[in-house]
């Protein structure tokens, strides 16, 4: 799985494979992070060196204290950085708004048909992917304007499924 970790101004790409290989930005590391009987604190070993962790939730994240300084911490799945884009993506007040998938999977319901009017926070489209069905919402009201997508149709990162006016 990869994540997303940022911390201040900085940025780091983590993978953890399924074998348990950790690559931060590409680079293979060896470590291991172990909970503690404190659900807050956490064991670090890392290459050789070992780290004590206190990890809290905080307001838009994660706060992290490591070696006496503490660190606001925000991390994203894949999966939450793709919806978060498409979300994003969607577009201003005017103009065309064009729905796109963020990720592959199958849409297995479209609400609404060519011509209806919908408001903001509407569904419209609904894709199942790694078992689980993903809502996407009118980002604001609209007229569905061409529905490109069908029941059944299997679609890939950036399918455009919806266009509204």
């Amino acid at each position: 799985m990869k994540y997303s970790v940022r911390a201040g101004e900085s940025e780091l790409e983590i993978e953890i494979d399924r074998d348990g290989v950790v690559r931060i930005d590409g680079a293979v590391l060896d470590a291991d992070l172990q909970p503690s009987a404190d659900p807050t604190l956490y064991s670090l070993l890392l290459g050789r060196r070992s780290y004590e962790l206190r990890v809290e939730p905080s307001e838009g994240g994660q706060r992290v204290q490591l070696r006496g300084v503490t660190y606001e911490v925000v991390v994203e799945d894949e999966r939450t950085r793709l919806l978060a884009a498409a979300k994003a993506g969607f577009g201003s007040d005017s103009g065309d708004v064009v729905i796109k998938s963020p990720m592959p999977g199958v849409v297995i319901d479209i609400p609404v048909k060519e011509g209806d009017d919908v408001e903001a926070g509407q569904t419209v489209v609904v894709v199942e992917s790694m078992k689980m069905h993903n809502e996407f919402k009118a980002p604001r009201a609209g007229k569905v304007h061409a529905i490109r997508v069908e029941r059944g149709t299997k679609v890939v990162q950036n399918t455009i499924m919806l266009t509204l006016t």
